[in-house]
Formats: C-alpha cells, sequence, structure tokens
C-alpha cells in the first residue's frame, strides 16, 4: 500500500536486477522527481535487491546527508508482493512482469527497455522514437542520467583497460578475454565482473559494484550486450565514460553493429544531445504529474 505517495518508482521483479541501470534509474528519477520537481515519491523495491546493495549504489554520487535521509525514509523492500496499491507506478525496466501480482493503480507508465510483450498494459510507454517505432499509447522521450550529482574523480590508474563482464548482460569466456588482451597493447587490465572466473594473468578480477569504479582505469572496452535481444537498450556506461573522459574502444567479440539501442547512444553523444537529468527535464510535463 503505497498510496501516500503520488508517484511509485519500481521494477517488474520476476527476476533480480541486481545493482544494474535500472536501479540507478530509479534513485537518479526519485532525485528528479523529489528535488527537483517537489513531487511526492517513493522507491519500491520487489525483485529482492538488498537495502545494502541500494547503498552500495547511492555511493555513487555526491548526495547531501538530508537527500540520503530521503532516499532513507522513502525506499521500501517488499520482496514479490502479490499485490500493488498505488497513484502512478513508473516501472523503469519497462516491464510487468510481476508474477501476475494484482497491480491497483491510476496509471502504469513504462520507461521502455526492450521487452515488448506487455506494453499495451501500460497508460503511457516513455521511449526513445529513435529506437522504438511510435505506438499509441507512446511519447518520445530519451532516458537521461543524474550526471551532475556523480561524484568526482580523484585519480585514474593510466594505461589501464576495463572490461564489463556479468552474467546477466555481458558474458564472456577466458578466451574472449585472452583475445581482447592478445588484441590490444594496455599494460593492464580490470575485469568488473558479478560471478567468481578465470582471467588471463595481465587481467585482475574486480566484483561489482566496484568502489570509485571509475577510478580503475583510463579505457574502456566495450563488448556489447549478451542478453537476450542483443541490445543494450539506453547504454549508460559510455555516457559516463563521456562525462569522465574516458576513452571507449567498440571491440568485435559481438557483432555490436545490430545493437540498436547502442548506436543511437552512440548517435546522441556525437550529436551533444543532452542526457544530463536537469531541472528543465520534460517527463513530468510528458507523463502530466
Amino acid at each position: 500500500m503505497l498510496k501516500k505517495f503520488d508517484i511509485t518508482l519500481t521494477t517488474s521483479w520476476e527476476s533480480n536486477h541486481g545493482i544494474s541501470g535500472h536501479l540507478f534509474e530509479m534513485i537518479e528519477y526519485f532525485y528528479h522527481l523529489k528535488f527537483h520537481k517537489n513531487k511526492s515519491v517513493c522507491i519500491m523495491i520487489a525483485d529482492g535487491i538488498s537495502k545494502d546493495q541500494v547503498n552500495v549504489a547511492l555511493s555513487k554520487y555526491d548526495f547531501s546527508t538530508e537527500e540520503l535521509q530521503a532516499y532513507e525514509a522513502c525506499t521500501f523492500y517488499h520482496y514479490n508482493p502479490k499485490a500493488l496499491i498505488a497513484n502512478d507506478i513508473i516501472f523503469v525496466d519497462g516491464s510487468i512482469r510481476t508474477f501476475d501480482a494484482d497491480i491497483i493503480c491510476k496509471r502504469k507508465i513504462f520507461l521502455r527497455c526492450c521487452d515488448d510483450e506487455f506494453l499495451d498494459k501500460a497508460d503511457i510507454v516513455l521511449q526513445d522514437y529513435d529506437l522504438y517505432d511510435p505506438l499509441p499509447n507512446s511519447v518520445h522521450y530519451k532516458k537521461k542520467l543524474l550526471l551532475s550529482k556523480f561524484k568526482e574523480i580523484n585519480k585514474t590508474f593510466d594505461d589501464t583497460a576495463a572490461i564489463y563482464c556479468t552474467s546477466n548482460m555481458r558474458k564472456l569466456t577466458f578466451e574472449n578475454l585472452e583475445s581482447i588482451a592478445n588484441k590490444y597493447n594496455y599494460k593492464q587490465y580490470v575485469v568488473l565482473t558479478n560471478v567468481q572466473m578465470e582471467v588471463p594473468s595481465n587481467m585482475t578480477l574486480h566484483k561489482v559494484p566496484a568502489d570509485n569504479l571509475y577510478e580503475l582505469f583510463d579505457t574502456f572496452i566495450y563488448t556489447g550486450s549478451t542478453n537476450k535481444t542483443k541490445i543494450d537498450c539506453s547504454s549508460r556506461l559510455i555516457v559516463e565514460c563521456k562525462h569522465y573522459n574516458k576513452e571507449v574502444i567498440y571491440d568485435g567479440v559481438y557483432d555490436i553493429s545490430k545493437d540498436r539501442g547502442l548506436m543511437v547512444r552512440r548517435n546522441d553523444l556525437d550529436k551533444g544531445v543532452n542526457l544530463d537529468l536537469k531541472e528543465t527535464d520534460e517527463i513530468s510535463t510528458l507523463a502530466a504529474f
């Protein structure tokens, strides 16, 4: 029962998203709606993410004590709920895979992300028309990042490349990693992963989330998405790398030319499209909050 809030931010909960872009989206849009727009908003964690994981994600930002207290007071943990009663609900992963839970609310609002099976269940689909075709219930909107609140970097390891290698989005084998190491000539490599795995001798394994992640490397080797859609629908990594002045190399481990989401984000960056979640962002107007 979350009807005391005008807006609830959540994800579908048939799978655990972990510390992913969707968790950061809830954090960032909470900040925007509460502190930029003065809305009554909360976050509901329903997929099994722990409070410790949320706190690790929050540590990425330069939030004040007052702001962190707002997150503490307005974040609720209800694993696999059978019913959700709220006003407006924003599903930041664009899905309503909720084990057929009863969703009783004024409006369901999707921030679209690949899953297209339940789009007709949404009252409003906020989606990027550069990536998706318009729908009867959709409006054009590009997801943003709260770049203005990212913590500053104090140092960087030079001649070090990072490779993302997580079980849910970017599965890489030992042979894949060895091929990358042989292809490039970096002094050292950082493999960012959520699982224990064997890596070549010139690579160091770092479990994610890693403290001060962007201080660990100066170049990011982008290897493409291995999820079922093969689409990184709104790649945060390359936007964050540009924010922190990190070089990005697009590697051919997987055919990233077929990743329409990545291509759209790269084009946004090349064209200087504003991807910073600022006070003037139009989501409140588009969703009529």
